[in-house]
């Protein structure tokens, strides 16, 4: 009763009438899915995971772009042009033309493909010498481990998610001259040319403060409802995949939030007049004095609604390509 019960702490526990405890008996099948590996990634070829990686990127970020357009332009209004999401969707497609909600999106796709790539395969390499996925050594997953081959991963990526970040923010913060046909790869070209390989990583401090933290906690959410998602074999659909991937991305998203803002502030162009923002300590200090501290969760709701669907979009793809060509 008592002693054999408590062999196993974490086995359900029956209690007989007469007070004594027994601990209750997995179905077989319950057993079989206990016992069965997660089928990381991570037992992908390399190729293939480089390639699926991207693949999912460039999916969930041109479906959730406009999203992100909107999201800059309200982390950088100061002055409060916008009231929320749909005025700044309004009012910049009454001004620039509904082609407007997707300017940047090319430097975006060019990035997104190298930053997803490191992010996912990173992660996947990271758990695997973490031997997070071996269940004769962490039969239930190890949260801590999860968390820091996110982490690690996160910080792998900023190699390119600085530049990329950059240049998709100024490019979604350009104001085209009256009567100009925006041609998105000669402004590209002009502002990588004038901002130099310095430039072109100024905030990569404050992008580490965001994607690490992110990552950690990301990535460690994912782990936990993908174990509680997967099949007896492992797999996961597709459905499954993106149902997992945005609940962590919901609450990864919403709680960055505030370094996200701050990284905006120093990686944006600021207005003719206005002084550019210098320093992560600084930046917190002026936004909270000049605008308090609400501020720094501006555009909470539009990034909430795109890192989730974003990351979900290509984790479901990632793992569909997965199953189908493993």
């Amino acid at each position: 009763g008592v002693s054999r019960a408590l062999s196993d702490p974490w086995r359900p526990m029956r209690v007989r009438g007469d007070g004594s405890v027994s601990a209750m008996h997995s179905s077989p099948s319950q057993e079989k899915a206990a016992e069965a590996p997660i089928r990381a990634a991570a037992e992908l070829s390399l190729a293939k995971n480089i390639v699926y990686s991207a693949l999912g990127g460039v999916a969930g970020a041109t479906a959730v772009y406009p999203l992100d357009m909107a999201k800059t332009q309200l982390q950088m209004d100061a002055a409060g042009k916008y009231s929320g999401l749909f005025d700044c969707f309004g009012k910049v497609a009454k001004a620039e033309g509904m082609g407007a909600l997707y300017r940047g999106l090319p430097a975006n796709i060019i990035g997104i493909m190298p930053e997803k790539t490191i992010k996912l395969a990173g992660n996947d390499f990271f758990r695997q010498q973490f031997k997070v996925d071996d269940k004769t050594v962490y039969p239930e997953g190890n949260v801590l481990r999860e968390g820091a081959s996110g982490g690690l991963a996160g910080a792998c990526q900023i190699i390119v998610t600085t530049p990329m970040e950059i240049t998709k923010i100024r490019m979604q913060m350009y104001e085209p001259a009256p009567g100009e046909t925006v041609n998105q790869m000669k402004v590209l070209s002009n502002m990588v040319n004038e901002m130099g390989i310095r430039g072109m990583y100024q905030g990569t401090v404050s992008t580490f403060m965001r994607d690490v933290p992110f990552s950690i906690v990301y990535f460690s959410l994912y782990g936990i409802f993908r174990r509680k998602l997967a099949d007896d074999n492992g797999k996961i659909s597709p459905l499954g995949a993106l149902g997992a991937s945005t609940c962590a991305g919901i609450v990864g998203a919403s709680g960055s939030t505030p370094l996200d803002v701050i990284k905006t502030r120093l990686q944006a162009k600021t207005a003719p007049g206005v002084a550019p923002y210098k320093g992560w300590l600084p930046t917190v200090s002026r936004i909270v004095a000049e605008e308090g501290a609400a501020a720094l969760f501006k555009g909470v709701g539009p990034r909430t609604i795109i890192i989730s669907p974003l990351f979900g979009i290509a984790l479901m793809v990632k793992e569909t390509l997965s199953n189908w060509f493993p």
